[in-house]
């Protein structure tokens, strides 16, 4: 599966406006890997540290994943 970024740090919004996007993203991603049905569930992760949402097959690892990840995107 790939990775992707969506990046709205630079825009100038409310908190609510903020939170109500995380909100809807981690939706339509979880609706949309739900609907293609792989045989095996995937471990789902709300980072704590940056907002986004992580998907992996495996529970092991998954802690040094959202670390890694997270260590990307402050750069």
């Amino acid at each position: 599966m790939a990775r992707f970024v969506i990046d709205t740090g630079d825009i100038e919004i409310s908190r609510e406006d903020h939170m109500q996007i995380q909100s809807e993203l981690q939706q339509v991603t979880l609706k949309h890997v739900a609907r293609l049905g792989f045989d095996k569930p995937f471990v789902v992760r709300f980072p704590i540290d940056w907002y986004g949402i992580i998907l992996h097959p495996e529970l092991g690892g998954l802690r040094e994943l959202e670390k890694d990840i997270g260590a990307r995107l402050v750069g």
